[in-house]
């Protein structure tokens, strides 16, 4: 890619996936069957879960995973506020909605991770009437992990975690180092209740298909369509066997990063999992400054309480409740993360980054 655009990230995949697809092409099943109960049990030991139940997306996850933890909120039960944080993009928010809890945006830490508001003290947006027993959805933060233990987790950006007898969610988006083909998620937990919940919240009300039995008529609760396809499945197998190696050439081409980027820009302390992100005051110049050498960079996402679409969600509107998401929106870059990148390539980006990152200093 030395000579060529250089894409923030792009999906790759090659003879494997094609020839898994064309099996099942082949095959009497395009809908969910045994292909995707053998993707389930193979990302289910990859994360160390006891149970997977594969989804249409990342989002479609967060939903299901927020109507088994919270059910009140799904029967209208008026489940109350679910905390996310400000800085995490749109989906837990989407989710907590979509699910009929109210959300509640906070500020992160230093690292990205959600920070818990302490006790209401007046004075903000939502404030004054947020519910004592808010909970929140951890969003694991570029592989960050947060030290909270609750009971959903998004690790849509730490694809190889899962903490025990925790709902996590993944997404399998062409975004992420594993794709089922563009779109794709799961949902893993450890306990059977959970699991049968799941399985039927993702199939109309029903767990027939997740078991391989035949199909009923029979609608005893509540669900949707958030199945996976054969394909899919078929995609999401060939990329689980080269996992490993992909994650272990990120951490190198990270630990490359730090080597040849030194104090020009900042570094979170964490080694992050899904893309390489670094810090400067100057990330707007430095981002335009790699466009026109043909090198893509990613600004960090616009905080959720900036967002038309949660006014009025926002836990404080007192100046400075968002500081940490602010200010990582401003100055966070997310590097070129593709793990076929050659030391070649990440010597090209480092390159430019510091010669962007100096002139903007000087300037």
């Amino acid at each position: 890619m030395t000579d060529a655009v250089m894409p923030q990230f792009v999906p790759y995949w090659g003879r494997e996936e094609a020839e898994a697809v064309s099996k099942v092409l082949g095959s009497d099943y395009l809908n969910e069957h045994e292909t995707v109960r053998k993707f389930e049990r193979e990302f289910a030991a990859f994360v160390g879960a006891r149970h997977c139940v594969a989804v249409t997306s990342g989002t479609a996850a967060l939903y299901c995973a927020a109507c088994a933890a919270f059910p009140e909120a799904e029967s209208g039960g008026g489940r109350g506020g679910v905390l996310v944080p400000a800085h995490d993009g749109i989906f837990a928010f989407n989710a907590a909605r979509a699910a009929g809890a109210r959300p509640v945006v906070c500020d992160v830490d230093g690292r990205g991770l959600l920070s818990e508001p302490e006790e209401s003290s007046g004075g903000g947006a939502v404030e004054e009437g947020i519910e004592e027993k808010a909970r929140p959805i951890i969003v694991h933060a570029n592989g960050r992990i947060s030290d909270a233990v609750r009971l959903v987790e998004d690790c849509a950006q730490a694809i190889d975690h899962h903490t025990p007898n925790r709902i996590s969610t993944y997404s399998f988006a062409s975004t992420k180092h594993l794709t089922t083909g563009g779109q794709g998620g799961a949902v893993c937990c450890d306990d059977e209740d959970t699991f049968d919940r799941l399985a039927r919240l993702k199939d109309h009300g029903r767990s027939d298909r997740q078991h391989l039995r035949p199909m009923s008529d029979r609608y005893d609760t509540w669900g949707m369509n958030f199945k996976m396809t054969e394909m899919q499945a078929a995609f999401g197998l060939a990329q689980l066997c080269t996992l490993r190696d992909r994650t272990r050439r990120f951490g190198e081409m990270y630990r490359l990063y730090r080597d040849l980027l030194g104090g020009a820009v900042a570094f979170d302390d964490a080694e992050p999992r899904w893309y390489v992100d670094v810090f400067t005051p100057h990330a707007k110049h430095v981002k335009d400054a790699l466009r026109e050498k043909g090198i893509h960079c990613r600004a960090y996402p616009r905080p959720l309480h900036l967002q038309g679409v949660a006014r009025g969600c926002a836990y404080s509107d007192r100046e400075g409740a968002f500081a940490n998401a602010e200010k990582r929106h401003a100055t966070g870059l997310y590097l070129p993360s593709t793990t076929n990148l050659s030391d070649e390539d990440v010597h090209r980006v480092a390159a430019e980054v510091k010669n962007a990152a100096a002139t903007a200093a000087a300037a």
